[in-house]
């Protein structure tokens, strides 16, 4: 089977669970399972990474203390304000992480690195995962599929735009294959999708202009997040961060650039919506 059959087939699976989430159930709470279950599988792949968990040591414990540390993190901003969530969990998860780094007594030379892993990695996945499902809170379930939009169709259009005309490198020494060129393209991609899929159809309060430094804000964040996912990738000497999904590697890098969108989007509505 060919890698683009294998995409086309895991998308086919994963997105009528997406849309139920996001429209099906009017309550927020499928699309924060949704988004916390995501948190913890990507999590635990940055983990696996950058530990690095082996047979000889598996690192069951840190492993399980962050899991639900994501899920705390995606989860309790859906019941409380996000403002009196993070400031507990984030101290609570350091706290549990030190106790479970300390109780590995075999891994002691290394516990301090383990340590900073596990805290970045809190940081990196759930924190910013947990914008996603507060979108549905405010009643803005078309703003999670515009935010969806803008991470595919600026991957999407960036890819076409690189096979096309890349010719010029855009930062070689962490992801040789992308191009000035379809940098610009994820750009144009991300727009079509604040201006089409936004403002021409799902969400017409944005404003054409607002709609275009959307997709640009938009797809500039998610093209660093692409890249900071590569370069996790290429200190730890991963390809992939697993190959749970068919044609796309890991949860990890299927949402790397939608990690760094979604947080624009909320904070475009809390500003300006």
């Amino acid at each position: 089977m060919s890698n683009l059959a294998k995409r086309i087939g895991t998308a086919a699976v994963l997105v009528p669970i997406i849309v139920v989430a996001i429209y099906l159930d009017p309550s927020p709470w499928a699309m924060t399972a949704v988004a916390a279950l995501v948190a913890m599988v990507s999590l635990d792949e940055y983990l696996r990474m950058a530990l690095p968990v082996s047979e000889q040591d598996p690192a069951w414990l840190l492993r399980g203390v962050c899991a639900l540390l994501a899920a705390a993190l995606v989860a309790l901003p859906i019941a409380y304000s996000p403002g009196v969530v993070f400031g507990p969990v984030l101290t609570a998860g350091t706290l549990a992480v030190g106790m479970a780094t300390l109780a590995r007594p075999k891994a002691l030379p290394n516990a301090g690195r383990h340590m900073g892993v596990c805290l970045s990695g809190l940081l990196y996945v759930p924190l910013l995962m947990s914008a996603l499902p507060q979108l549905k809170v405010a009643g803005h379930a078309h703003w999670v599929t515009l935010t969806l939009c803008m991470a595919f169709f600026s991957d999407t259009v960036a890819y076409f735009f690189g096979r096309a005309f890349g010719k010029h490198k855009l930062y070689e020494a962490v992801s040789p294959n992308k191009t000035i060129q379809g940098s610009f393209g994820g750009v144009l991609g991300a727009c079509l999708a604040t201006v089409g899929v936004g403002h021409f159809w799902l969400t017409p309060e944005l404003p054409v202009s607002h709609a275009v430094v959307l997709g640009i804000v938009g797809s500039a964040a998610g093209q660093v997040g692409d890249l900071v996912e590569s370069m996790i990738k290429r200190t730890f000497g991963a390809k992939d961060s697993s190959n749970l999904l068919p044609g796309h590697g890991g949860m990890l890098d299927r949402i790397d650039a939608m990690l760094f969108v979604a947080p624009v989007t909320f904070y475009y509505l809390w500003l300006v919506g």
